[in-house]
């Protein structure tokens, strides 16, 4: 079910805006080849961010139900049709 403009929810909707463009250049250049390797590639690089908060901050941030397979299902789908 879509209910968070066309996603899953606001969480996954999230790291496509704001990883969107990583994660394509990540597919493009075949360095990512499944869900998994999206998820540690993304967590990294929002683990080194959150590090930096405050512990008040870090309980405001939500990083559970994020759809690692449908960002991975959406991003190949449409790299395929682009080929």
């Amino acid at each position: 079910m879509k209910d968070y403009n066309g996603w899953t929810n606001r969480n996954t909707w999230l790291i496509n805006l704001w990883f969107g463009d990583q994660i394509r250049g990540l597919l493009e250049e075949d360095c990512c080849e499944s869900a998994d390797n999206l998820q540690a590639f993304v967590e990294s690089i929002l683990d080194e961010e959150v590090s930096d908060c405050s512990l008040m901050l870090r309980d405001f941030l939500d990083f559970d139900g994020i759809n690692w397979d449908e960002l991975w299902e959406r991003y190949t789908e449409v790299l395929n049709n682009e080929h």
